[in-house]
């Protein structure tokens, strides 16, 4: 797409002339409803106008501009709810001076400040990660201060969300006056620009408006690298999304697309977005999933739909890889004869095991029924699936088969602070996420954690009544809610084993079963006092 801003043409009907341009996101000239609609605020007077539309009856020319129109309500509702977020973050009830000494005295480190807690209980009330919260509040903050012309474009529909989102994120941050000049040169252009061009235009303004702080801001974003862990899609599949430094993602980007092209100029059928995507599993298992034979031939490959098989997938992950470097280490079995050739003798080989856990019910393993199974760090996959995993003795997979009737020890009392691992498993499975409203962390990257305390108050106040460790005094909390709640600004009770009660600074209540499928649900009204077994607040 050139770098020049969009433009539409308005409809000739006597073709006599050259016809008019106009910013994409305005109406057209000559056009009434979007004239009309147009000149009206984005607030509850559009909405009321767009509701009494016959849309069955409009002309097709006007239903984009009715949906242009709705699009200006969405970004009017976002800039109130980021507004909404940025003035919980100032509340006084989040600013108490007993919640204010419990965040100092937390460790270094560790220490909150109030858009945190503002994030916390936002993110529990929104069921969305305390970092997309967290944004709300950057957001509410920036249109309220240095990028209050983008925040204005919002409140009208001037400006989509993520237009504006793109803004803050790349310059809220700066200092006023560098902000306010990225903004002036960004913001005019937006209507005709894609949410891309827009990130990129914010990115040469401010290196333009400050070039010396290029280096920090790098520098500060190379830190923040990542490959984010699955996301569940459609169908059994999975997304991963990594953030890497650009020159770096243009390497890889160029990599497995030569590597791609090379498999379809030996005869490989497979599209290229397939084989970019087999390729990079098969370097990073170490895997060669498909072979080219010394005469050319492309041997047939275990992901092509004709020889996929879910027996064949298992084994894939614990594969050899074709040479092992100097920090890699092999796993245990190769998975082609061109891997096993390729190994070096002289290389040491160590043992590396990617081990999944699978969840499956009896009934479904022994094909009683098709109930789904559930995969740590993904979620449910289909009964096929699940019985070919939970079978496929020869991969690294291991089986987690749920009995009632298993034994599993349940209670050890107070003579462990650590559960045994029995123990660990049995809560870890049972509860598959974060126990916090709406937390998409899996468990198996989760402290466990005591509801109710085991160890007695450390600043020496009045003793309580401590916890045990077992099944019903025990949850999964990722590291932000555990750092949340043991410093009492959230509090959680577990009035039955796997079920959880959550408060917040603001009054809100939630009760979550993160190991079911029941929705969490809102406790409403405001709490006045504590509930019997729920520990006093620190506010």
């Amino acid at each position: 797409m050139p770098d020049d801003v969009l433009e539409r043409t308005a409809p000739d009907p006597d073709d006599r002339g050259p016809r008019a341009a106009v910013v994409a996101g305005a109406p057209f000239p000559g056009d009434a409803l979007g004239e009309r609609l147009d000149a009206m605020p984005a607030g509850a007077g559009l909405l009321a106008e767009l509701e009494a539309l016959d849309l069955d009856a409009l002309p097709s020319y006007d239903l984009p501009e009715v949906a242009v129109q709705a699009r200006r309500i969405a970004a009017r509702a976002h800039a109130l709810e980021a507004a909404a977020a940025a003035a919980l973050a100032r509340h006084p009830d989040l600013r108490h001076p007993d919640l204010a000494a419990v965040c100092r005295s937390l460790p270094e480190g560790t220490a909150f400040v109030h858009a945190d807690l503002a994030a916390a209980d936002l993110s529990a009330r929104l069921l969305v990660p305390p970092g997309e919260a967290m944004v709300l509040i950057r957001e509410g903050r920036a249109y309220a201060g240095s990028l209050a012309d983008t925040g204005a474009a919002l409140a009208d529909g001037r400006i989509e969300p993520a237009k504006a989102r793109a803004i803050v994120l790349a310059a809220g941050d700066e200092p006023a006056g560098v902000a306010a000049v990225v903004e002036a040169e960004v913001l005019p252009r937006t209507a005709g620009r894609s949410v891309k061009q827009v990130r990129a235009d914010v990115a040469r303004a401010l290196n333009r408006v400050d070039p010396e702080g290029a280096a920090d801001r790098h520098r500060t974003a190379r830190a923040g690298r990542t490959v984010s862990r699955p996301k569940i899609l459609q169908d059994g599949m999975a997304g991963l999304w990594t953030v890497l430094p650009a020159a770096d993602a243009v390497r890889l980007d160029g990599l497995l697309d030569a590597l791609a092209r090379r498999s379809r100029q030996a005869g490989d059928a497979r599209t290229l977005d397939q084989l970019r995507a087999d390729e990079l599993l098969d370097r990073v298992l170490g895997c060669s999933q498909h072979l080219i034979a010394a005469d050319g031939t492309v041997l047939p490959s275990r992901r092509d739909g004709a020889h996929e098989d879910h027996g064949a997938f298992g084994p894939a992950v614990g594969c050899a890889p074709g040479r092992a470097g100097a920090d890699s280490a092999p796993v245990e079995t190769p998975a082609s004869a061109e891997a096993a050739r390729s190994r070096s003798g002289d290389v040491e080989e160590a043992t590396l095991r990617t081990v999944v856990h699978v969840t499956v019910s009896l009934a479904t393993l022994m094909g009683a029924d098709d109930e789904p199974g559930d995969l740590a760090g993904y979620g449910p996959i289909d009964a096929q699936q699940t019985r070919a995993l939970a079978l496929d003795l020869g991969s690294t997979w291991q089986r987690l088969v749920t009995d009632p009737l298993s034994g599993t020890v349940l209670d050890v009392g107070r003579t462990t602070y650590r559960p045994p691992a029995a123990l660990a498993d049995h809560v870890r499975h049972r509860d598959k996420y974060c126990t916090a409203p709406g937390c998409p962390v899996p468990a198996a990257r989760c402290d466990l954690d005591h509801t109710v305390a085991y160890d007695p108050p450390p600043d020496g106040s009045p003793p309580r009544p401590l916890g045990t460790t077992c099944a019903h005094n025990l949850g999964p909390l990722c590291r932000t809610h555990h750092r949340l709640k043991t410093a009492g600004i959230l509090r959680v009770r577990q009035p039955t084993a796997g079920e959880f009660v959550w408060r917040t600074p603001t009054g809100h209540a939630f009760r979550v079963r993160p190991g079911t499928d029941q929705p969490t649900l809102h406790l409403t009204g405001r709490t006045s006092s504590p509930e019997p077994s729920e520990q006093p607040p620190p506010f």
